[in-house]
């Protein structure tokens, strides 16, 4: 099915707002309190292209960390475990083994969104970027650099607490007829993210404010399969009028 079948105007259905909120605002308590002591800000992968002026880091030397198991011990077999000071995350759940097809719809959309934020999630928790790679063409370079980055501090032994995100519809879903590709005004939630390095260099970020976190996604639909493809920043947003 092509554009010309579902879209009769600029604007689609919106169909709901939301791509996926199930790990919303999880607390910092106590554990965020004793893993920002020991912070520097130097080394860590950062998420630039999402996460600028609402970011602070806080630098203090800190010895070298063995990796070991979050909670202290071995998770049970199925028992997921986030991670913390200890080490990375236990059980992560398995995202979707490979893209599914969904409709040329907004509903179609959100489906897909929420299988790459449960797929990206994982990746971020994990270090394994197999299953989120699939849903994002080469030209979504900015967040596919961040993954890599996440991908070698795992390689190199270490790890992320927290720092997952989820994302929220902001507009309908747009269609531009030029580019042949769809668009969304997209809000990025998320609280707060530590990367630790084995050398014992961290660096925490922080959710402060709502700076620079709407974007434009932009997407592309192929042979039944969504792609993000783009996304633009909010000084590009506010020079096209579409932000204030």
């Amino acid at each position: 099915m092509g554009p010309e079948s579902v879209l009769t105007r600029r604007a689609l259905l919106s169909g709901g707002t939301f791509f996926g909120l199930t790990g919303l605002l999880a607390a910092c308590g106590q554990q965020a309190a004793n893993e920002a002591a020991g912070s520097t800000s130097s080394g860590a992968p950062s998420e630039t292209a999402v996460a600028t002026d609402a970011s602070s880091a806080s630098a203090t030397p800190s010895p070298v960390i063995t990796r070991g198991y979050s909670g202290g011990s071995k998770a049970p077999d199925g028992e997921y475990r986030k991670a913390d000071e200890y080490g990375p995350a236990q059980n992560v759940p398995l995202p979707k083994a490979r893209p599914q097809q969904y409709p040329e719809t907004f509903a179609g959309l959100r489906e897909m969104m929420r299988d790459w934020i449960k797929a990206r999630n994982y990746g971020i928790q994990t270090g394994d970027m197999q299953y989120v790679r699939p849903y994002m063409l080469d030209t979504f370079k900015s967040d596919i650099e961040f993954l890599n980055s996440i991908e070698k501090l795992y390689k190199e032994g270490g790890w992320v607490i927290e720092g997952t995100s989820e994302y929220q519809a902001e507009s309908d879903l747009m269609y531009d007829e030029e580019a042949k590709e769809y668009w969304v005004l997209t809000r990025r939630l998320w609280t707060y993210g530590l990367y630790i390095h084995p050398n014992g260099k961290m660096r925490k970020r922080t959710n402060t404010g709502n700076e620079n976190e709407t974007f434009m996604f932009r997407y592309r639909y192929k042979d039944g399969y969504w792609y993000l493809s783009e996304y633009r920043s909010n000084e590009e947003l506010r020079k096209e009028g579409l932000i204030k």
